[in-house]
């Protein structure tokens, strides 16, 4: 791979470029692409993430360590000569760890909402958003209250608000915050 070689780069059928490494290396970082991107590499189409992987890593050098001597002294921390950076065309930012099994707030763990309470709070009070307030949608609740609020007061009652509540009590399986109910 040379550093001069240039790559044309396609996302949903739309195809830009061709870019060399160094440039979708800044648009990576800038955001203005994602690791989803298709890149045209040895007549085929993969994804920026499967070209990445498949390309050869550097091997950083190895630090040489002082023979273990015969003294008592305690070990000395070893110090590594600075050797000047050199620019890599080939530079990622990418994160492999797993994010936290549930979402932490202020240092406590968000504790996973019970669906049955969710569906019994959308049959008894839907058509108010109460099922959603609980299930930390907010916007959603606020939508369905202003929605009764609004047919109620037009005289077609709260049927739209209701309706609409069975549908999620039948198919919401996930709180506001991305957590399953238990």
């Amino acid at each position: 791979m040379n550093e001069m070689d240039e790559y044309t780069l396609r996302w949903r059928g739309r195809e830009m470029g061709p870019f060399p490494l160094a440039e979708i290396n800044r648009r990576l970082d800038e955001h203005e692409i994602g690791m989803g991107h298709e890149i045209f590499h040895q007549d085929k189409w993969i994804t920026l993430e499967e070209f990445f992987a498949s390309q050869p890593k550097p091997n950083p050098p190895k630090a040489s360590q002082p023979a273990p001597s015969s003294r008592s002294t305690p070990p000395q921390p070893v110090s590594i000569p600075a050797s000047p950076a050199k620019a890599s065309p080939l530079q990622l930012k990418v994160s492999l760890s797993t994010p936290p099994p549930r979402p932490v707030r202020a240092g406590v763990a968000l504790r996973p909402r019970y669906r049955l309470l969710f569906a019994f709070l959308a049959i008894i009070a839907g058509f108010i958003g109460l099922h959603n307030f609980y299930a930390r949608q907010w916007l959603t609740g606020l939508l369905q209250l202003l929605l009764s609020v609004a047919t109620f007061l037009m005289g077609f009652g709260i049927i739209a608000s209701w309706l609409w509540a069975m549908v999620e009590a039948l198919l919401v399986h996930k709180d506001g915050e991305g957590i399953d109910m238990i």
